[in-house]
Parts: structure tokens; C-alpha cells; sequence
């Protein structure tokens, strides 16, 4: 019963075309973020693709390994003698881009130290200029000095077990950090957020129809008149409706994730995520925290199909219910801006598909005497929403009136 329900999705035309337009963004979304890396070369040419990020690679392996105080004085010395060479003081565009090519090696370990001496939220370039070759090597420890500084300034409110739980998740970051070429998890992290999106869009689409068919096929008074039709009938529909939300998004992601990654290296799954987002207090790996973003798009996309099929099964329209997933993913960023309550906001479910802004950023939450950071909260909230959400649908469908 369950396969002739997924079969009955398959074979309407509006899916047909739905997974096919998927299928082609699929592939816009994989070559946009393919050109997110680009390299210059020595004579001041820039170019995006895969000998881009061959080249890059070569370039910023030459620092693999670990990034301990000696290695942030040499990065320091080698940028100063860059910057104040010929080519880079030149106002001429190709001259300048030379200089920079020569930087590209070193760039992700000048951003630690241009982070670590910056204003906190902001990135000054020139920052690394204002410092001393010492100051440099001290990169680590001001990191936490800059924490601790925001903290008191009284630009943000948090209370003193807040402010000790963000300083001691900045201590307990192991250093030295270990370090080689992280561009392809970079530029897969900050856009895979945007195709899980349209992937769970796609999905609403998908199972929108499954239990309102049988009112618009004017089939409801043989499905629910027959032996099994409030019962295991029932169960089957919201058994393909999972396997089908489960198998097209694992497949989506799975494709998205190997063209990006095969096309720009897997390096870098184990370096630690503050390479890219300095200010995060995550303490985990670039493979973490995109298995993060995707559990929390998956759970995301659950619960707003699973509401959409409830929405399905009491109001009968296939229409209605395929909006909804996009009015909870997309409406209510919009309504956020409009009503600044950000603690509340913050745990509405459109936050699911933006797990790499909060590991970038952070909002905080206390239960039970224990702080804890938002995605900490809204994943594991929305699981059980989902899941206390099935019983609910299958009551709403089994007690269902044929009219």
C-alpha cells in the first residue's frame, strides 16, 4: 500500500516537473558555488572553476599542518613584505593582483589574525597593519581578550552564567588550530543553506496531494468506506510521505554536497570551523557543522511537510496545503523584520534552514539552570514537533467526514 501511494506521487505530471526543475537546480546551484572560488595567478589573472581550485589548493597547502605561534609570526612577516613591495603599493589593477596572487597561500591564516584584532561584528583589513609581530603570534589569546572586552562593553545584554558559558566555550577550544586548503567545505557551508531551502519547497510539492487526492479525484467514499481505509491505509500515506520527504532530500543533498566537493576538494573536513567563522562558539569541524546544517534543513523540511499534510487532511485542498511549507520557510523571515523579538524569532522553524548563520553567530537560552546555544534547542524541538505532529494527522484523516 505504501509503494502504490509513492507511486501515485511519481506519476502526476506537476511532480514529474517539479523534480525535474529541481534536477536543474541541482546543477545552477552546484556551478554558482563552484565559482565561489576563484585564484589569481602570477601575472595578475583571475579565474574560477576546477583548475581554480587545484591551483588554490597547491597554494594554500604549502601551510598544511598546524598554525602555532611561529607560523602566525612567519604569516605576519611574509604579509608585511608583500604589502609594502612594488606591485602592491602600484595603482595599476594587474600589478596589485599579482601581489595578491602571492598572498592567496596565506590568506586564511592573515584572516585569523585580521579577525583576532578587528572590532567584534566587523573586519577591518588594515587591522594587521596597526599590530606588532608579537601581537600576531598572541592571535589565540585575543581571541578570548576580545570576547572578554565585547562583553563588557555593554553593546550586547547577557547575564554573568551567560557571559562564563561564552568564555569558557572560547577556552575550551583546543589550539594550536590544524590547518590546510578549506575552500571547498567554505564555499559548500555558506550555500548549501539556499539549495536545502528550495529542496524542502520542492518536497511540500511532493506530498502535498497525498491526503487531499482522494477528495479532489472524488475517490473518498470508496478509500474510507473500504476494510482497511481508516486504518492501514492511513499509516501507508504518512509512510510514503515520509520515505518520499527522506529519500528525495537525502538524494538532493547527497548529489549537491559530491558535484561541489569532487569538483573542489575534500580537504579540510577536520579543521576546525573558527578558520572561517572566527567568532563561532561551536567547537567542532567543517564536516560537523555541515552535518549540522543538514539535520537541521532535514528537520526543517519534516516538520513543514508533516504540517503541510495536516493542513491537507483538514481543509482538503492540495493548493493550500503546498504554500504552507513556504510561508513557515520563507514568510516568516520577512515577519521577524518586521517584529524585533528575536529570542522568540529565533526558535520559529525557518531558522532550521539557517544553521550556518547561528554557527556563526549565536543566540543563547537558559533551562533548567543549563545555558544552551540556539541550535541546541530548535533541532531537537522541532524532532519531537514533528513526531508528536504524526499521531495528530493520522486522527485528523482517520476521523475524516465524506461529504
Amino acid at each position: 500500500m505504501m509503494r502504490f501511494e509513492i507511486k501515485k506521487v511519481f506519476s502526476k505530471n506537476v511532480n514529474k516537473i517539479a523534480l525535474l526543475t529541481l534536477l536543474v537546480i541541482l546543477v545552477i546551484v552546484s556551478m554558482l558555488t563552484v565559482n565561489r572560488v576563484e585564484y589569481t595567478d602570477g601575472n595578475g589573472n583571475s579565474y574560477a572553476g576546477i583548475k581554480a581550485a587545484r591551483n588554490l589548493r597547491e597554494a594554500k597547502n604549502e601551510w598544511a599542518g598546524y598554525i602555532t605561534e611561529d607560523v602566525l609570526g612567519k604569516v605576519f612577516i611574509e604579509n608585511k613584505e608583500i604589502s609594502n613591495s612594488k606591485d602592491a603599493m602600484s595603482d595599476d589593477i594587474r600589478e596589485s593582483n599579482k601581489a595578491y596572487a602571492r598572498k592567496q597561500g596565506l590568506s586564511d591564516i592573515l584572516d585569523m589574525i585580521i579577525s583576532a584584532y578587528s572590532k567584534w561584528r566587523d573586519y577591518d583589513y588594515y587591522a594587521v597593519e596597526n599590530i606588532s609581530q608579537e601581537e600576531a603570534r598572541n592571535t589565540y589569546e585575543q581571541r578570548i581578550s576580545g570576547l572578554k572586552e565585547w562583553l563588557d562593553s555593554g553593546e550586547e545584554v547577557f547575564s554573568d552564567k551567560e557571559k562564563n558559558y561564552l568564555v569558557s566555550q572560547y577556552e575550551k577550544l583546543k589550539t594550536p588550530f590544524y590547518y590546510e586548503y578549506i575552500s571547498g567545505w567554505s564555499a559548500l557551508l555558506q550555500n548549501i543553506p539556499t539549495f536545502i531551502l528550495i529542496v524542502a519547497l520542492i518536497i511540500g510539492v511532493l506530498t502535498s496531494g497525498i491526503f487531499s487526492d482522494e477528495f479532489q479525484l472524488k475517490a473518498d467514499s470508496i478509500f474510507f468506506s473500504s476494510k482497511l481505509g481508516r486504518n492501514k491505509a492511513v499509516r501507508s500515506k504518512m509512510a510514503a510521505a515520509f520515505m518520499i520527504t527522506t529519500i528525495v532530500y537525502v538524494i538532493f543533498v547527497f548529489l549537491y554536497t559530491m558535484i561541489v566537493l569532487g569538483i573542489l576538494g575534500f580537504d579540510g573536513a577536520a579543521c576546525p570551523i573558527q578558520l572561517d567563522m572566527w567568532r563561532s562558539i561551536y567547537n567542532i569541524t567543517f564536516f560537523q557543522a555541515y552535518l549540522l546544517i543538514v539535520l537541521g534543513g532535514y528537520t526543517g523540511t519534516l516538520f513543514a511537510c508533516t504540517l503541510s499534510m495536516l493542513v491537507s487532511a483538514k481543509i482538503r485542498s492540495t493548493v493550500i496545503s503546498a504554500i504552507i511549507p513556504f510561508i513557515v520557510l520563507c514568510v516568516l523571515p520577512f515577519t521577524s523584520r518586521i517584529i524585533t523579538l528575536p529570542q522568540i524569532f529565533n526558535l520559529f522553524p525557518n531558522q532550521l534552514m539557517e544553521v550556518y548563520i547561528s554557527i556563526k553567530d549565536f543566540s543563547l537560552y537558559e533551562a533548567g539552570g543549563y545555558i544552551m546555544s540556539d541550535v541546541m534547542v530548535i533541532i531537537p524541538l522541532y524532532m519531537i514537533l514533528s513526531v508528536v505532529l504524526q499521531p495528530i494527522l493520522y486522527g485528523v484523516y482517520k476521523r475524516v467526514q465524506i461529504r
